[in-house]
């Protein structure tokens, strides 16, 4: 018997209970072949043996079955369903009657257009869901359990040796030696540099089993909520891994889509609720060996098309991967940029724009005094401080914690924005004085714009980090801001109008720097 027999049983409508009049799709992948049948989809392992996965035995499918679907439900419970047994008598049956020769993973079924990877390529991915994905993820790196035993420096040497032999294997007309070579050299290089803070985070708690390949095709929407499937089971090394490492899939192929938008929106959501910028100075590598995977992924896949097209498309597409892996590694000199104003001049907006503009990939890090506040409280974002979230000692620990990120960020070679009032001349130099120290380019942004818009701006917010109201923002207009060495930008008009202009400002003064 061969495991051809069972995937020709699988194809048929008959075998699911099904008329058949009805079609059963078949998706295959590397290592696995799912059937969409009905409401259900039924993921069958393929009997083979790889470097880092071994299906070949009955006994091996049935042991990471069971895996997948323990390890799945910890991130959609409401995906998956069971584990089916393909049982034989005189035919293959799916109720386990006879002998059992095979083993599925039975899903729920859901819209192959809901996929992330598709709702980005046709522009219907929205801040929104995007955004509820960060907190689904974060929620679950929260309640994942620690392990010291795999990742850091080991780990990072394990997976990247892991990418050369890969890279060894693929056909060689696609990708070039010697910039495969000047990519070995460097992530070396790097690797000796950070080798005391991987440990560092593997020792800290920072090492978890997470979900281990993180990437917008494995991710969809399913009954309106963004639901992470595939993951990991067959391999500890790719799922027991570094939080940081774990995202940075998902950042990397939203940077490879030239969605950098999106993918400054997940980088900053997610450091917003964690305040894990110490992973910055990792980060980079992090990217670097996730656009290596699909280098090698893409140059084997292009081997496998049925038009030349398609095979020039797929080689393009590991060309294209390693430039970006190596792009990952390059360090730039960050600069740090202050946006200020009253509540509702339309701060937090301007910060989104300008950070996929600014610095290295994924851009520049918002340093919110909003975020920082609620993370010191112990709130998620869309819950509201009480007073004392605002008491003079708590906000003397905001802006210590801001100052503390800040100088983390940019001592990790990205770039800073920071998001917040700073109606005092003492808060606006304190700011110029870090960058000075620092020896880096610093500018300051400030917004304006009447009273009575400021006031309907903060009334009509919704899901809003700040819990500023229309008091608050008349308390504000009765600062004393003193000598404002900023640019100041009328924030009245739209905020493509109000970015367009704070670029222009911004580049000016940064030209001027550079001089």
């Amino acid at each position: 018997m061969h495991q051809s027999d069972i995937i020709d049983f699988l194809s048929h409508p008959e075998s699911y209970g099904l008329p058949c009049d009805r079609v059963v799709k078949r998706l295959d992948t590397h290592i696995s072949i799912v059937f969409l049948a009905g409401e259900y989809a039924y993921k069958l392992k393929r009997a083979i043996a790889l470097p880092f996965v071994d299906f070949s035995s009955l006994k091996s499918r049935a042991y990471f079955c069971a895996q997948e679907l323990e390890i799945n439900r910890c991130f959609s419970p409401e995906l998956y369903v069971d584990i089916v047994p393909v049982g034989f008598t005189q035919t293959f049956n799916l109720d386990g009657e006879g002998k059992v020769v095979d083993w599925l993973v039975k899903m729920k079924r859901f819209d192959q257009d809901t996929l992330f990877d598709r709702l980005c390529e046709e522009n219907k991915l929205d801040e929104d869901t995007v955004m509820q994905l960060v907190d689904r993820v974060v929620l679950h790196y929260e309640q994942a359990e620690k392990n010291d035993q795999y990742g850091g420096l080991a780990g990072m040497e394990r997976a990247f040796n892991g990418h050369y032999l890969a890279l060894e294997n693929c056909p060689a007309h696609v990708l070039n030696k010697s910039q495969i070579e000047m990519l070995k050299e460097t992530v070396s290089q790097i690797l000796f540099e950070c080798a005391s803070k991987l440990e560092e985070r593997r020792k800290n708690g920072m090492v978890r089993h997470c979900h281990g390949d993180l990437h917008l095709r494995n991710i969809c929407l399913f009954n309106g909520k963004a639901t992470l499937f595939d993951a990991i089971e067959f391999e500890p090394d790719y799922a027991i891994i570094d939080v940081l490492y774990d995202l940075s899939f998902l950042l990397m192929d939203l940077i490879h889509r030239r969605r950098h938008d999106l993918a400054s929106l997940v980088f900053n959501r997610y450091l917003g609720m964690t305040g894990d910028v110490a992973g910055l100075a990792v980060l980079g590598l992090f990217l670097s060996s996730r656009a290596t995977i699909r280098a090698h992924v893409s140059a084997v896949a292009s081997q496998n098309q049925k038009t030349q097209k398609a095979t020039e498309f797929w080689e393009q597409e590991a060309r294209t991967y390693l430039v970006e892996a190596q792009h990952f590694l390059v360090s730039e000199i960050p600069v740090l940029i202050a946006v200020g104003g009253l509540s509702g001049c339309g701060k937090s907006v301007l910060a989104k724009g300008l950070a996929p503009r600014v610095g290295r990939m994924p851009g520049a890090y918002i340093a919110r005094t909003d975020m920082i506040r609620k993370r010191l409280s112990g709130l998620k974002p869309w819950q509201k401080l009480g007073e004392d979230g605002y008491s003079r000692a708590v906000t003397a620990k905001t802006y210590e914690k801001l100052y503390e990120e800040i100088e983390t960020v940019l001592r990790s070679g990205y770039s800073v924005i920071v998001d917040g009032v700073f109606a005092r001349e003492g808060e606006r130099n304190k700011l110029e004085n870090l960058a000075r120290a620092l020896k880096i380019p610093f500018h300051g942004i400030w917004l304006s714009a009447p009273l009575n818009v400021l006031e309907e701006r903060v009334t009509l917010r919704q899901n809003d980090v700040s819990d500023a109201d229309g008091a608050v923002v008349r308390s504000q207009s009765l600062y004393d801001i003193g000598r404002l060495d900023w640019s100041q930008v009328d924030a009245s008009q739209d905020i493509e109008t109000v970015l367009k202009k704070s670029l222009k400002v911004l580049d000016a003064s940064l030209a001027k720097g550079s001089d």
